[in-house]
This record gives C-alpha cells, sequence and structure tokens, in this order.
C-alpha cells in the first residue's frame, strides 16, 4: 500500500473517531439532560407536595381557631394562600354534609347517582347494590340489569370509600363524580344541608345539579353578607359554632397546590378535628389519598 493510501486510510479512521465521539458525547449530555429534568421535576413535586400539606395544617388551624371571626366553614368554600411560591386551594366539608355509605337509604343514593349523570335503571341498581354489600335486603339487582357474583351476599360495611368502585355497574367517570360527595365516617342517614355541596344536595332535596349548585352559592353568599354586617370575615361560620362530640368532629379537607410551572399536587384527607382540649394532638387522619384533587 502506497503512502498516500496510508494517509487515505488513517484520515478515514479519524474522521469516523470523530463521527463516534461526537455521537457518544450527544448520548451523554442528553442522558445528563434528562437526569436533570428528573430531579428538577422530583424537587418541584416535593415543593408542591408540602405545599399542598401546608393547606392541611391551615384547614386544622382554621378550625380550631376560637373566634368566629376567622374560624374556617366546612361548606365546600375555597380557601386560597400562597406557600412558597406555590399557590394552595383548600375546601373543607364537615362529614356531616356528605352522604354516608354505611347509612344512608337506597332513596337517597339512588338520588345521588341521578345527579351525578346516571340514568334511573342504573342509578336504581347501584343503590340496590350498595344496600347488598352493606347486608341490606337485596332488591332486584337482575332486574335492573346489573348481575354480579356478589348479589345477595352481604360484605358488611363499608370501610373505605374505594370499595364502591368494586360494585357492578360502577365505572371510574361515575365513581370520579359521585367520590368526593361520600363518606364512611358520618353515620347519618341524611346529610346536614348546611354543609353539603352541590351532588349531596341535588341528592337531598331533589331538582338537579344546576339547581344545587345555585344554592350553595346562595347560601355561602349569604353567609359572606352575615358576616360583613357583622364586621366579621368571609370564613364566618354561617351555621353556628361547630361542637366537638366523641373527641372531635370528623371534615374532610382537599388541598391542591400548584407551582409556576404547573407542577400539581393534590391531598385528600379524612380527618378527626380536636376543637378542644390537648394541642399534642389537634387531629387524627382516618383516610389519606395523594394526587386526588376533586372536590365537591
Amino acid at each position: 500500500m502506497s503512502r498516500r493510501h496510508q494517509r487515505g486510510a488513517a484520515l478515514l479512521l479519524v474522521l469516523w473517531a470523530t463521527v463516534l465521539l461526537a455521537a457518544l458525547l450527544v448520548g451523554v449530555a442528553a442522558a445528563s439532560r434528562s437526569q436533570s429534568e428528573a430531579a428538577l421535576y422530583g424537587s418541584e413535586r416535593v415543593r408542591a407536595e408540602l405545599a399542598a400539606e401546608a393547606g392541611l395544617a391551615h384547614a386544622v388551624a382554621g378550625l380550631r381557631e376560637p373566634g368566629l371571626r376567622d374560624q374556617w366553614v366546612p361548606d365546600g368554600r375555597p380557601y386560597v394562600f400562597d406557600f412558597g411560591g406555590a399557590r394552595v386551594t383548600v375546601r373543607v366539608v364537615d362529614a356531616s354534609g356528605m352522604l354516608d355509605l354505611n347509612a344512608s337509604p337506597p332513596e337517597l343514593l339512588r338520588g345521588l347517582f341521578e345527579a351525578a349523570g346516571a340514568d334511573r335503571t342504573r342509578a336504581d341498581g347501584l343503590a340496590n347494590a350498595i344496600a347488598d354489600w352493606r347486608g341490606g335486603t337485596p332488591q332486584g339487582m337482575a332486574a335492573a340489569g346489573i348481575a354480579s357474583a356478589a348479589a345477595g351476599q352481604p360484605h358488611g360495611p363499608f370501610r373505605s370509600i374505594d370499595q364502591l368502585a368494586r360494585l357492578p355497574g360502577m365505572d371510574a367517570a361515575l365513581y370520579a363524580k359521585v367520590e368526593p360527595a361520600l363518606t364512611v365516617f358520618s353515620g347519618r342517614n341524611f346529610p346536614d344541608a348546611s354543609y353539603s355541596g352541590a351532588l349531596a344536595l341535588a341528592a337531598l332535596r331533589g331538582g338537579g345539579l344546576q339547581q344545587a349548585e345555585a344554592q350553595v352559592a346562595d347560601r355561602r353568599l349569604r353567609a359572606a353578607q352575615r358576616g360583613a354586617g357583622n364586621g366579621q370575615a368571609f370564613g364566618t361560620v354561617a351555621n353556628g359554632q361547630l361542637v366537638a362530640g366523641y373527641g372531635g368532629v370528623v371534615e374532610r379537607v382537599f388541598s391542591t397546590a400548584t407551582l409556576p410551572d404547573g407542577t400539581r399536587v393534590g391531598l385528600d384527607v379524612t380527618i378527626r378535628v380536636a376543637l378542644t382540649g390537648t394541642q399534642a394532638r389537634p387531629y387524627k387522619v382516618l383516610d389519606w389519598r395523594a394526587d386526588s384533587v376533586a372536590a365537591p
């Protein structure tokens, strides 16, 4: 091989080595960037989680506030504040304003499903399935077009709302709509309209969801006007001060934190609040769900 050919082969080898090295460097840079972005997303998510938990702490403090002027009202109205660069929105609903899966009569549950968009046949089937599950009298699931091996075989009381998703005839879309209006902690046959959200109120009073939303908005407006007339803040309790019973009251807190880059984290926490007494344990967590942002 001539010297000229040798130089050409060497040059070609160098070019190939340069191309391979460049490709390797591009791959390393892309991997580093991906890892950096993942680390940044992770840190931003942690910030959002801490901000959402700060919303829970604010809710507990607001519910325990001794002065009516600053006491939070657990009827689903939004409380908004900034925390560590995040925008935090907190809504609190007293469990007494929700439908209890273990105590609500089938006709009330049927109204809930209908208000959420289910037709009468499906709503009947689901209400009867709930009664069957908790040990009530089976009322013709087959007639409603719902078949299940569990029909007529009671499981006992619902221990969590999540169990509702396992019922025959339930789907993800309907479950997402009704879940924020339900509880297993109130023990009430009928919800307290003073604290109910629109869906629970529509089930209780009928008239449809749109009418119930108008009633909720009017209730909050009148409460705000009464508070303003007394020189009090918007958060003033409209229904009289809550009274602790059985060691406290049960509240469901929906806290959502959103960062400027769009990172969003939601908490859905059910707590028993000690309105009086020890400061060492102001509340007890009964149920904790992360990444849930639905609210009544």
